[in-house]
């Protein structure tokens, strides 16, 4: 039996999922390192075959961690104790791009801005993508502006026939000390003021050049009231419209990168429709590379 993992992992802690083909099997959220690495091999030495994929923060390429030296690895230090363990657990182990190194990112987008947005961004759209699919969207519909809402920032993604064309990596609003008492209602109200103004500026240039007014909105804030996410979409109805994501029960909130990772692990070492948003993703010569390690 073979099994994909899909390591969502950051500063603070990772957010694993195992997946077998269609299936979740698993998924958990670790902040003990130790309590992450027992679980790792206790889970790959369950499996005949796993593979596993990685979202790290920060600039990061496409890497098969089997085929490269740690010491070429252009990664943080931070994280390379913790990559360096993957090869011993599956030789199918890789470190997922951020979307600066797609190569559908246009050459001279990449002159604009310094970050597009990270591996994480677009395990989640993996994951929005994977089942766009399964419900039959086809690749040429899948166009629109993908918007995750933080606390106090926002990331915005650019798809274009189900690639990644361009991107806001995060944007956050400022802190000013002294002016406004932190967390009060004052402070909350400038805030979405400011996100507010800032996203009318961010979509209606994205809308002028890339002419898509969908948007699929994804919300991680911890808002006492009416969510975030509301108030953007009504605030924004008269000029765009709004789509809901996660929707089913299969698509997990919180998890998304970690669910989208191990989509991505799947289409990295085996056929199918994981293989399709593979492809589709990171362009087809770019996944070639790896089709002497997927099994036919």
């Amino acid at each position: 039996m073979a099994i994909y993992i899909g390591i969502d992992y950051t500063d603070t802690g990772a957010k694993i999922c195992l997946t077998e083909d269609d299936a979740l099997l698993e998924w958990r959220h670790f902040q003990d390192p130790i309590a992450l690495q027992t679980y790792l091999q206790r889970a790959c030495a369950s499996y005949l075959v796993v593979s596993i994929a990685v979202a790290i923060p920060g600039e990061t390429e496409l890497v098969s961690l089997d085929n490269r030296p740690v010491d070429q690895w252009k990664i943080a230090p931070a994280y390379k104790d913790f990559l360096s363990l993957l090869p011993s657990l599956s030789p199918q182990s890789y470190i997922l791009p951020s979307i600066r190194y797609l190569p559908t990112i246009a050459a001279h987008r990449r002159l604009l801005r310094a970050d597009f947005g990270s591996s994480a961004t677009l395990c989640r759209i993996a994951s929005l993508l994977y089942q766009m699919r399964k419900q039959d969207a086809p690749w040429s519909e899948l166009t629109f502006h993908h918007l995750e809402l933080l606390n106090n920032a926002y990331r915005l993604a650019v798809i274009k026939n189900g690639q990644l064309i361009d991107g806001v990596g995060e944007w956050r609003v400022f802190s000013e000390a002294g002016e406004v008492e932190e967390n009060s209602q004052a402070r909350e109200e400038l805030v979405s003021q400011a996100l507010f103004e800032q996203l009318t500026r961010e979509l209606a240039a994205m809308l002028a050049i890339h002419h898509s007014e969908d948007i699929v909105v994804l919300e991680h804030t911890q808002q006492p009231a009416a969510s975030r996410k509301e108030m953007i979409i009504e605030y924004f109805a008269d000029h765009y419209q709004f789509f809901h994501y996660p929707q089913s029960e299969t698509e997990l909130i919180g998890f998304e990168a970690a669910q989208g990772a191990a989509i991505l692990a799947h289409g990295l070492s085996r056929p199918g429709l994981a293989a399709e948003v593979v492809q589709q993703l990171f362009a087809m010569a770019h996944a070639e590379c790896f089709n002497d390690q997927r099994e036919h």
